[in-house]
């Protein structure tokens, strides 16, 4: 049920965002107190096993669902009726739509009236502001340890640690993760026409100087066999979505990103990066010599995509081949191709993590600490989970009789659901998901990509996916965004004319000297702070 924390007025609402953490949720240092102290009735309570509690219990929970839900009532769900038979929890909801979350989250927390939990991967929460600044929000690091065994096991299980992304700037983790894996470890892959190469007899290019030959043949000898020179040996645009100028740069030794870690977890500025000059040079003979598409400049992903469903292109990167929308395109003639570089340099694709999101937080007004960690922690059991997300089983799901693993069984997605769909908590990380959920074939077909790349030896040691989750202050998180800004619009506008018309060394030092004044020095040092914090491994 909703506490009471202080009296305040609506007119007084805005005065009361900030004073909120001053009446009973307490300062930062009284929600970590009570964090550890861990209230309940003990006769009540089971640390182990069904039910959670001996008598009914009521909690509140706020979840935020997506404006393009259809939901009916969570308790007349089918999933949430088997969770409170077995919880012995019952939840009184309050469901909140996209577009009114925020609004709503705000008067919430200036009203002072709090639920236990607030759920729901759609609906932000600044975790910033109330939970290291105002100590509105519980801390959760030692409760989940001790409360949530599931989410703990499949956390530890991992190579590397998918929650790494919800730590704070003082270092705390103030939510349970949520997370729908995949199993993948990068993102845009390379595709060449395997069926051109055939066409001409041409072996599969290891070196650049051997792949810019083969796109040189695929202008030249119509490998189509039409007659025409219609051919496009490369596709792509100047940066967008998987099919941008920028995931050309692994091929010259720099992940597609303006950051990126290094070897020795040293943050690095791509742009200023010999790799980088090597590459639009590159780019500009391809263009000069009409290997690149000539509307490179100016066309954008979706359009690309309409090409590529036309059959008609030698060689691009993408997410993948199939189910991208391009059926009878380029799918049917592509093969992965395993990227080369000049001479002395190694291939550095970008390395994927996969990494949770924020799921659920505990608020300080909530009573029963242990018993709302249990029972998101119910909310993974296996088959719970996957019936919340996709319906009760033999409906949404059912076990695979070959292989005991899950397969999801929903067609049509229209119409009003019976689940949480994925507003529930979900925690699904690459061993997880790929123990226990038979993945669709493109899935699948994702995954061997990313297993090929990663024998070979060319992803990088660090994700720079750590450098969207930094721990950065709120103030540092504004000032980073009005910097990342000015660097994508100076990257973008500098790469069509290192494209077009060529580098030379007077461009490509005003180039470089330009990123001095936008601080970009300090910009580094920050993220490098950051990392550093974080003791990635």
């Amino acid at each position: 049920m909703m506490k009471k924390i202080l009296a305040v007025t609506l007119a007084a609402a805005m005065t009361a965002v900030t004073m909120a953490g001053c009446g009973s949720g307490g300062s930062k240092e009284d929600s970590e107190e009570k964090s550890k102290s861990q209230t309940t009735e003990k006769d009540n309570f089971n640390e182990e096993g069904y039910p959670i509690v001996n008598s009914p219990l009521t909690l509140k929970v706020m979840l935020s669902i997506r404006d393009t839900d259809s939901l009916i009532a969570p308790d007349d769900m089918p999933g949430i009726q088997d969770l409170e038979k077995k919880t012995g929890i019952h939840i009184d909801w309050e469901v909140i739509k996209g577009t009114d979350w925020k609004t709503k989250l705000n008067l919430m927390f200036a009203s002072g009236e709090y639920p236990d939990i607030i759920m729901g991967s759609s609906g932000e929460v600044d975790v910033e502001e109330y939970g290291v600044t105002q100590g509105l929000l519980l801390p959760l690091d030692d409760l989940t340890e001790k409360y949530m065994p599931t989410y703990t096991q499949r956390i530890t299980d991992e190579e590397t640690d998918p929650t790494a992304s919800l730590v704070a700037s003082d270092g705390k983790k103030y939510s349970v993760g949520y997370l729908v894996g995949q199993n993948i470890n990068t993102q845009a892959h390379f595709f060449i026409n395997q069926t051109w190469m055939n066409n001409l007899n041409l072996e599969m290019p290891k070196t650049l100087d051997e792949l810019t030959d083969v796109l040189r043949k695929f202008k030249t000898e119509d490998p189509n066999g039409n007659g025409q020179k219609d051919e496009i040996p490369v596709e792509m645009s100047l940066n967008d979505g998987y099919y941008g100028v920028p995931w050309m740069l692994p091929m010259f030794g720099i992940p597609a990103t303006p950051l990126y870690i290094d070897d020795n977890k040293e943050v690095q500025f791509a742009p200023v990066q010999e790799g980088f000059r090597k590459c639009m040079e590159w780019l500009n003979m391809l263009y000069k010599e009409e290997l690149l598409d000539p509307e490179i400049l100016s066309q954008d992903a979706n359009t690309v995509e309409s090409k590529l469903s036309g059959g008609n292109a030698g060689f691009f990167t993408a997410w993948r081949l199939t189910a991208m929308g391009w059926d009878n395109g380029v799918e049917k003639d592509c093969t992965l191709f395993m990227p080369t570089a000049p001479e002395g340099v190694t291939p550095k694709l970008a390395r994927y993590l996969e990494m949770a999101k924020n799921g659920a937080y505990i608020t300080t007004s909530n009573e029963h600490i242990p018993e709302s960690m249990r029972w998101l922690d119910s909310l993974l059991d296996t088959e719970t989970m996957y019936s919340l997300y996709y319906g009760p089983e033999g409906e949404g799901w059912e076990y695979d009789a070959e292989n005991n693993k899950i397969n999801s069984i929903v067609t049509d997605t229209s119409g009003t659901k019976n689940c949480l769909d994925v507003n529930t908590l979900f925690f699904a990380p690459a061993k997880y998901i790929s123990d226990t959920f038979n993945m669709s074939p493109q899935r699948l077909e994702k995954t061997d990509y990313c297993q090929t790349y990663d024998k070979a030896g060319i992803i990088q040691k660090y994700s720079n996916d750590y450098l969207t989750t930094a721990p950065l202050t709120a103030e540092e998180h504004a000032n980073s965004s009005l910097i990342e800004t000015d660097i994508k619009n100076a990257v973008d506008e500098n790469m069509a004319t290192f494209i077009s018309e060529g580098v030379t060394d007077d461009n490509w030092n005003a180039f470089v000297k330009m990123f001095e004044n936008m601080k970009v020095s300090e910009y580094v040092d920050m993220y490098q702070k950051a990392i550093d914090k974080m003791d990635i491994k």
